[in-house]
Protein backbone atom coordinates (compact mmCIF):
# COMPACT_ATOMS: atom_id res chain seq x y z
CA UNK A 1 0.00 0.00 0.00
CA UNK A 2 2.06 3.14 -0.83
CA UNK A 3 1.27 6.42 0.96
CA UNK A 4 1.44 10.33 -0.24
CA UNK A 5 3.45 12.13 1.62
CA UNK A 6 1.40 14.56 4.07
CA UNK A 7 1.99 18.22 4.30
CA UNK A 8 4.15 19.23 7.36
CA UNK A 9 0.95 20.89 9.07
CA UNK A 10 -0.99 18.16 8.49
CA UNK A 11 1.66 16.02 10.02
CA UNK A 12 1.62 18.26 13.27
CA UNK A 13 -2.05 18.39 12.89
CA UNK A 14 -2.60 14.31 13.13
CA UNK A 15 -0.03 14.20 16.06
CA UNK A 16 -2.28 16.44 17.93
CA UNK A 17 -5.37 14.98 17.22
CA UNK A 18 -3.56 11.87 18.92
CA UNK A 19 -2.32 12.76 21.86
CA UNK A 20 -5.43 14.90 22.48
CA UNK A 21 -8.13 11.98 21.98
CA UNK A 22 -8.38 10.11 25.03
CA UNK A 23 -6.67 9.82 29.14
CA UNK A 24 -3.15 9.26 28.93
CA UNK A 25 -1.99 6.81 31.85
CA UNK A 26 2.01 7.78 31.61
CA UNK A 27 3.99 10.23 30.32
CA UNK A 28 5.64 7.78 27.24
CA UNK A 29 4.15 9.01 24.55
CA UNK A 30 4.64 11.87 25.10
CA UNK A 31 8.37 11.25 25.12
CA UNK A 32 8.14 9.14 22.32
CA UNK A 33 6.77 12.22 20.46
CA UNK A 34 9.46 14.16 21.52
CA UNK A 35 12.16 12.26 20.89
CA UNK A 36 10.72 11.74 17.32
CA UNK A 37 10.97 15.20 16.86
CA UNK A 38 14.66 15.39 17.81
CA UNK A 39 15.60 12.46 15.63
CA UNK A 40 14.14 14.19 12.46
CA UNK A 41 15.51 17.48 13.09
CA UNK A 42 18.67 15.86 13.15
CA UNK A 43 18.68 13.69 10.90
CA UNK A 44 18.25 13.63 6.67
CA UNK A 45 15.67 12.14 4.95
CA UNK A 46 15.85 8.77 2.32
CA UNK A 47 15.36 9.54 -1.71
CA UNK A 48 11.20 9.47 -0.86
CA UNK A 49 11.16 11.25 2.35
CA UNK A 50 10.97 8.54 4.42
CA UNK A 51 13.20 8.00 7.85
CA UNK A 52 14.43 4.81 9.06
CA UNK A 53 14.71 5.06 13.06
CA UNK A 54 16.31 2.32 15.08
CA UNK A 55 14.08 1.57 18.13
CA UNK A 56 17.29 1.41 20.42
CA UNK A 57 18.07 5.01 19.38
CA UNK A 58 14.42 6.22 19.93
CA UNK A 59 15.37 4.33 24.00
CA UNK A 60 18.51 6.55 24.35
CA UNK A 61 15.98 9.28 23.50
CA UNK A 62 13.79 9.21 26.41
CA UNK A 63 16.09 7.70 28.57
CA UNK A 64 17.63 11.20 27.55
CA UNK A 65 14.22 13.05 28.54
CA UNK A 66 13.72 11.20 31.29
CA UNK A 67 17.34 11.78 32.86
CA UNK A 68 16.46 15.25 34.87
CA UNK A 69 13.06 14.28 35.60
CA UNK A 70 13.54 12.05 38.41
CA UNK A 71 15.65 14.20 40.99
CA UNK A 72 13.68 15.59 44.00
CA UNK A 73 11.16 17.91 43.09
CA UNK A 74 11.07 20.13 46.02
CA UNK A 75 9.31 18.77 48.98
CA UNK A 76 7.35 16.34 46.61
CA UNK A 77 10.29 13.82 45.90
CA UNK A 78 10.26 12.10 42.80
CA UNK A 79 7.73 13.39 40.66
CA UNK A 80 5.24 10.02 39.54
CA UNK A 81 4.66 9.56 35.44
CA UNK A 82 2.88 6.80 35.48
CA UNK A 83 -0.80 5.80 37.45
CA UNK A 84 0.66 2.92 38.47
CA UNK A 85 3.23 0.45 39.07
CA UNK A 86 7.40 0.84 38.52
CA UNK A 87 7.78 2.90 35.87
CA UNK A 88 10.64 3.82 33.20
CA UNK A 89 11.51 6.73 35.30
CA UNK A 90 12.03 4.07 37.94
CA UNK A 91 14.84 2.42 36.45
CA UNK A 92 16.20 5.52 35.37
CA UNK A 93 16.70 7.08 38.13
CA UNK A 94 18.30 3.44 39.70
CA UNK A 95 20.83 3.95 36.86
CA UNK A 96 21.12 6.94 37.70
CA UNK A 97 22.42 6.96 40.96
CA UNK A 98 25.13 4.12 39.83
CA UNK A 99 26.06 6.33 36.65
CA UNK A 100 26.51 9.54 39.04
CA UNK A 101 28.77 7.51 41.71
CA UNK A 102 30.86 6.08 38.76
CA UNK A 103 31.26 9.68 37.45
CA UNK A 104 28.83 9.96 34.31
CA UNK A 105 26.85 13.12 35.14
CA UNK A 106 24.36 12.67 32.00
CA UNK A 107 22.87 10.21 29.75
CA UNK A 108 24.53 10.65 26.50
CA UNK A 109 28.32 10.57 28.87
CA UNK A 110 26.73 7.41 30.23
CA UNK A 111 26.03 5.79 26.96
CA UNK A 112 28.99 6.80 24.68
CA UNK A 113 30.97 5.38 27.85
CA UNK A 114 29.58 1.85 26.92
CA UNK A 115 28.64 1.61 30.28
CA UNK A 116 26.93 -2.31 31.24
CA UNK A 117 24.50 -0.41 33.93
CA UNK A 118 23.15 2.02 30.86
CA UNK A 119 23.43 -0.75 28.07
CA UNK A 120 21.07 -2.78 30.48
CA UNK A 121 18.98 0.30 31.30
CA UNK A 122 18.40 0.63 27.14
CA UNK A 123 17.61 -2.77 26.74
CA UNK A 124 15.28 -2.37 29.65
CA UNK A 125 13.90 0.90 28.30
CA UNK A 126 13.08 -0.42 24.14
CA UNK A 127 11.34 -3.55 25.33
CA UNK A 128 8.73 -0.94 27.46
CA UNK A 129 8.91 1.55 24.63
CA UNK A 130 7.86 -1.09 21.77
CA UNK A 131 4.96 -3.15 24.16
CA UNK A 132 3.48 0.71 24.82
CA UNK A 133 3.76 3.80 23.06
CA UNK A 134 4.78 2.15 19.97
CA UNK A 135 1.80 0.15 20.07
CA UNK A 136 -0.61 2.39 21.17
CA UNK A 137 0.86 5.60 19.72
CA UNK A 138 -1.48 5.46 16.61
CA UNK A 139 -4.47 3.38 18.11
CA UNK A 140 -7.57 5.52 18.16
CA UNK A 141 -9.06 6.06 21.69
CA UNK A 142 -11.89 3.44 23.00
CA UNK A 143 -12.03 1.22 19.06
CA UNK A 144 -9.89 -1.19 17.46
CA UNK A 145 -9.01 1.72 14.05
CA UNK A 146 -5.41 2.70 14.13
CA UNK A 147 -4.65 5.90 12.18
CA UNK A 148 -0.71 4.54 10.66
CA UNK A 149 -0.13 7.64 9.19
CA UNK A 150 3.66 8.02 11.06
CA UNK A 151 4.49 4.05 10.29
CA UNK A 152 3.65 0.47 9.87
CA UNK A 153 3.22 -0.99 13.60
CA UNK A 154 1.72 -3.56 12.34
CA UNK A 155 4.70 -5.63 13.95
CA UNK A 156 4.04 -4.16 17.30
CA UNK A 157 1.52 -5.68 20.07
CA UNK A 158 1.79 -5.38 24.08
CA UNK A 159 3.18 -8.76 24.55
CA UNK A 160 6.14 -8.60 22.81
CA UNK A 161 9.48 -10.16 23.48
CA UNK A 162 12.69 -9.29 23.25
CA UNK A 163 13.07 -11.92 19.94
CA UNK A 164 10.68 -9.70 18.68
CA UNK A 165 11.93 -6.45 18.85
CA UNK A 166 15.01 -7.64 17.83
CA UNK A 167 13.76 -8.69 15.00
CA UNK A 168 11.94 -5.60 13.65
CA UNK A 169 14.79 -3.40 15.42
CA UNK A 170 13.47 -0.10 13.38
CA UNK A 171 10.72 1.91 12.37
CA UNK A 172 10.15 3.66 9.19
CA UNK A 173 8.88 7.14 9.48
CA UNK A 174 6.63 7.53 6.24
CA UNK A 175 7.66 10.09 3.28
CA UNK A 176 6.49 13.27 4.22
CA UNK A 177 6.18 12.76 8.35
CA UNK A 178 9.81 13.59 8.82
CA UNK A 179 10.15 16.78 7.16
CA UNK A 180 6.62 17.70 8.95
CA UNK A 181 8.26 17.08 12.19
CA UNK A 182 11.20 18.95 11.68
CA UNK A 183 9.40 21.94 10.37
CA UNK A 184 6.58 22.01 13.15
CA UNK A 185 9.23 21.31 15.78
CA UNK A 186 9.15 24.40 17.31
CA UNK A 187 5.09 23.87 17.56
CA UNK A 188 4.79 20.25 18.79
CA UNK A 189 7.54 21.14 21.43
CA UNK A 190 5.84 23.44 22.85
CA UNK A 191 2.42 21.63 22.94
CA UNK A 192 4.01 18.26 24.09
CA UNK A 193 5.65 20.31 26.66
CA UNK A 194 2.50 21.88 28.18
CA UNK A 195 0.44 18.05 28.31
CA UNK A 196 3.34 16.72 29.86
CA UNK A 197 3.56 18.83 32.42
CA UNK A 198 -0.25 18.98 33.12
CA UNK A 199 -0.31 15.19 32.71
CA UNK A 200 2.46 15.37 35.57
CA UNK A 201 0.46 17.61 37.43
CA UNK A 202 -2.71 15.05 37.36
CA UNK A 203 -0.37 12.28 38.05
CA UNK A 204 0.52 13.18 41.33
CA UNK A 205 -2.61 14.59 42.44
CA UNK A 206 -0.68 17.60 43.96
CA UNK A 207 -0.90 21.02 43.92
CA UNK A 208 1.38 21.97 41.39
CA UNK A 209 2.30 24.88 39.51
CA UNK A 210 2.54 24.43 35.20
CA UNK A 211 5.11 27.14 34.28
CA UNK A 212 7.37 25.98 37.83
CA UNK A 213 6.52 22.24 36.48
CA UNK A 214 7.72 23.00 33.16
CA UNK A 215 10.94 24.19 33.90
CA UNK A 216 12.12 21.38 36.44
CA UNK A 217 11.26 19.10 33.62
CA UNK A 218 12.46 20.60 30.73
CA UNK A 219 14.92 23.03 32.09
CA UNK A 220 19.27 21.60 31.88
CA UNK A 221 20.35 20.75 34.74
CA UNK A 222 23.48 23.45 34.85
CA UNK A 223 24.73 21.76 38.32
CA UNK A 224 25.96 18.74 36.23
CA UNK A 225 27.46 21.19 33.93
CA UNK A 226 29.76 22.79 36.92
CA UNK A 227 32.83 20.98 35.94
CA UNK A 228 33.23 23.02 32.32
CA UNK A 229 33.43 26.46 33.81
CA UNK A 230 37.61 25.75 34.33
CA UNK A 231 37.99 24.01 31.00
CA UNK A 232 35.84 25.77 28.97
CA UNK A 233 37.03 28.96 30.59
CA UNK A 234 40.78 28.43 30.08
CA UNK A 235 39.73 27.56 26.30
CA UNK A 236 38.37 31.02 25.77
CA UNK A 237 41.29 32.80 27.27
CA UNK A 238 39.09 33.91 30.31
CA UNK A 239 36.66 36.03 27.75
CA UNK A 240 33.11 35.63 27.48
CA UNK A 241 32.29 33.54 24.21
CA UNK A 242 29.71 35.67 22.83
CA UNK A 243 31.03 39.63 23.10
CA UNK A 244 35.06 38.74 24.10
CA UNK A 245 34.59 40.53 27.48
CA UNK A 246 36.71 39.24 30.52
CA UNK A 247 34.48 36.49 32.22
CA UNK A 248 34.40 37.45 36.59
CA UNK A 249 33.97 35.01 39.12
CA UNK A 250 30.28 33.97 37.71
CA UNK A 251 30.22 32.39 34.62
CA UNK A 252 27.31 30.57 32.79
CA UNK A 253 27.92 27.45 30.94
CA UNK A 254 25.01 27.92 28.05
CA UNK A 255 24.02 26.20 24.79
CA UNK A 256 24.51 27.61 21.77
CA UNK A 257 21.65 25.79 20.04
CA UNK A 258 18.76 26.26 22.61
CA UNK A 259 18.47 23.18 24.73
CA UNK A 260 14.32 24.02 24.11
CA UNK A 261 15.03 23.45 20.80
CA UNK A 262 17.02 20.63 20.97
CA UNK A 263 18.38 19.06 24.12
CA UNK A 264 21.82 18.26 23.43
CA UNK A 265 24.77 18.42 26.64
CA UNK A 266 27.76 18.29 24.77
CA UNK A 267 31.22 20.31 24.94
CA UNK A 268 30.49 21.14 20.80
CA UNK A 269 27.34 22.82 22.04
CA UNK A 270 28.45 24.48 25.45
CA UNK A 271 30.49 27.50 26.10
CA UNK A 272 31.28 29.85 29.02
CA UNK A 273 29.42 33.16 28.92
CA UNK A 274 29.27 35.72 31.00
CA UNK A 275 25.81 36.83 32.95
CA UNK A 276 24.50 39.62 30.44
CA UNK A 277 25.29 37.78 27.16
CA UNK A 278 23.67 34.91 28.68
CA UNK A 279 20.45 35.86 30.20
CA UNK A 280 19.82 38.00 27.35
CA UNK A 281 20.46 35.05 24.79
CA UNK A 282 18.01 32.87 27.57
CA UNK A 283 16.88 30.50 24.89
CA UNK A 284 16.88 32.28 21.44
CA UNK A 285 18.58 30.97 18.45
CA UNK A 286 21.62 32.60 17.64
CA UNK A 287 22.97 33.58 14.31
CA UNK A 288 24.76 30.92 12.65
CA UNK A 289 27.98 32.01 13.16
CA UNK A 290 28.09 31.78 16.69
CA UNK A 291 27.24 28.02 15.92
CA UNK A 292 29.90 28.01 13.79
CA UNK A 293 32.77 29.71 16.18
CA UNK A 294 31.68 27.18 18.95
CA UNK A 295 31.79 24.05 16.48
CA UNK A 296 35.60 24.82 15.15
CA UNK A 297 37.12 25.10 18.43
CA UNK A 298 39.90 23.36 19.27
CA UNK A 299 40.90 20.96 22.24
CA UNK A 300 37.20 20.47 22.84
CA UNK A 301 38.53 16.68 23.37
CA UNK A 302 40.53 17.54 26.01
CA UNK A 303 37.85 19.31 27.63
CA UNK A 304 35.60 16.33 27.38
CA UNK A 305 38.43 14.23 28.16
CA UNK A 306 39.02 16.38 31.65
CA UNK A 307 35.22 16.11 32.46
CA UNK A 308 33.69 13.35 31.13
CA UNK A 309 30.75 15.38 29.09
CA UNK A 310 31.25 13.89 25.82
CA UNK A 311 31.70 16.63 22.19
CA UNK A 312 28.89 15.28 20.24
CA UNK A 313 30.21 17.05 17.74
CA UNK A 314 28.65 15.47 14.72
CA UNK A 315 24.92 15.16 16.62
CA UNK A 316 25.47 19.21 17.14
CA UNK A 317 26.09 19.90 13.71
CA UNK A 318 23.44 17.89 12.16
CA UNK A 319 20.79 19.19 14.87
CA UNK A 320 22.30 23.05 14.01
CA UNK A 321 21.43 21.82 10.15
CA UNK A 322 17.74 20.72 11.18
CA UNK A 323 16.99 23.81 13.48
CA UNK A 324 18.48 26.26 10.86
CA UNK A 325 16.19 24.62 7.89
CA UNK A 326 13.23 24.71 9.92
CA UNK A 327 12.90 28.43 10.74
CA UNK A 328 11.24 30.59 8.03
CA UNK A 329 13.07 33.73 6.16
CA UNK A 330 13.19 36.70 8.55
CA UNK A 331 13.14 34.95 12.04
CA UNK A 332 14.73 37.00 14.22
CA UNK A 333 17.98 35.56 15.53
CA UNK A 334 20.12 36.53 18.33
CA UNK A 335 23.71 38.14 17.88
CA UNK A 336 24.69 40.05 20.78
CA UNK A 337 23.34 41.27 24.28
CA UNK A 338 19.99 43.74 22.57
CA UNK A 339 21.30 42.99 19.44
CA UNK A 340 18.88 40.65 16.92
CA UNK A 341 19.04 40.29 13.07
CA UNK A 342 16.64 38.18 10.53
CA UNK A 343 17.28 34.83 9.66
CA UNK A 344 18.22 34.83 5.72
CA UNK A 345 18.36 31.06 4.38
Amino acid sequence: MSFVALDPLDVAGRVVQLLEAGRRNSTYKLATVMALVDICVENATAPDGSLMVPIDEIAHRVIGYYWNQVRSFHLHGRLAQVVRGRSIPDRIADARDVLLRDGLRTAEAAREACHPVYQRLVRSVRLTMAQQPLTHLQSVPHSQIRDEFLFDAAGFHKKMTVSDLDRIAVIVLRPGVPDGLRRTSTLLRTFVRSLWAHDVIDLNRAELDAEDIDGFLFGADHTALRALVDPLRDLQSGRCFYCDDRLTAEVHIDHVVPWSMIPIDGVANLVAADTRCNLDKSASIPIREHVTRALERESLSDVSALTRIPVLHKRTVSAAQGVYAALPAGSILWRSSGTYQPYSP
